[in-house]
């Protein structure tokens, strides 16, 4: 396949939108309880107008025809290093070739990031494209986070040997001490994340007295062993979850010694059941795929609709 790469220029956004959309459209095919706007290019355009106005793409062509984009966003601190990241909106590859022509497209940009000082690329991805995900792969990028997201309907296998109630702010200290517990653990092999941390204790006032949120702790023996938060579309998951009828998951956490038994369940059906009486229509969580317990438990009961890849090209890189 003979594919051309240029520069990613005004007139190309349409075609590009368009690409997104019809990509879009596949995946929710597949996960039809995903917002409908995303299948969308009016959606879709203003976003790919602000992207390229912020960092030159590229665009692949094969007989004069695209056949793939890719833009980002070029941050100057992610995690303490300058990264380029690209949305799952801002990029795309038409299905069947679309590991080639990432590759071609990739090899095309990287070195040039890497010549501004980027040194950390990202990239999401629409999860049903495995040859693209494979091709990232083979590129050098590891995962990084998903995204994923289920109905409303009730799960069954909860605890009935807890007690699930929601919290007030009498309870600030059980949700303190638990959320601590999870920026441990997040912290702790095999995560890693050491600059998770927990947020100042005004941060936890907010989120009880919010009546857009909701905190539920589940207690055995009279102990908090378990909570879960829920509130409107998370700003810091994927584009393609947000949506007023999205709740997302804001936090959850089980203590070691009671996971396995159905607690962490019977916690996620008591917030789906507060969700249907909000009026919403779905509900989303993003987790770090490197957290064994988490990824056991939320593909268990969540579809993945979006994973997003990281490359440090640091000193000795391959």
């Amino acid at each position: 396949m003979a594919i051309e790469v240029v520069p990613l220029e005004v007139e190309r956004l349409g075609d590009a939108a368009g690409l997104v959309a019809r990509r879009y459209g596949d995946l929710r095919e597949k996960v039809p309880f995903l917002p409908r706007r995303y299948g969308e290019v009016s959606t879709i355009l203003p976003l790919l107008r602000e992207v390229a106005n912020a960092a030159p793409g590229v665009v692949a062509l094969h007989g004069g025809r695209m056949v793939g984009f890719l833009g980002g966003w070029l941050l100057p601190s992610f995690r303490g290093r300058p990264t380029v990241f690209s949305p799952e909106w801002a990029n795309g590859a038409e299905p069947g070739h679309s590991r080639r022509i990432y590759e071609e497209m990739y090899s095309q940009l990287a070195a040039s990031w890497v010549a501004d000082g980027y040194s950390t690329h990202m990239v999401s991805l629409l999860v049903d494209d495995r040859d693209a995900l494979d091709g990232w792969h083979w590129l050098g990028f590891g995962m990084m986070a998903a995204d994923a997201v289920r109905t409303l309907e009730p799960v069954s296998g909860g605890d009935i040997g807890v007690d699930v109630r929601r919290a007030s702010l009498e309870d600030i200290e059980q949700v303190m001490a638990l959320d601590v517990a999870l920026c441990h653990h997040m912290a702790a092999g095999p995560v890693f994340l050491a600059d998770r941390e927990g947020p100042g204790r005004g941060t936890y006032v907010d989120w009880l007295q919010d009546p857009e949120k909701a905190v539920w702790l589940a207690y055995r023996d009279g102990e908090a062993v378990a909570y879960l938060g829920l509130g409107p579309a998370s700003d810091d998951a994927s584009t393609i979850i947000r949506d007023e009828g999205t709740t997302s998951v804001s936090g959850a956490f089980t203590r070691v010694q009671v996971r396995g038994g159905g607690v962490g369940t019977a916690l996620l059906d008591r917030g789906l059941s507060w969700a249907r009486e909000r009026g919403y229509e779905r509900c989303a969580v993003d987790f770090e795929p490197m957290n064994p317990p988490a990824v056991r438990f939320w593909l268990r009961h969540f579809e993945p609709v979006c994973y997003t890849v990281k490359r440090y090209v640091g000193e000795g890189a391959g």
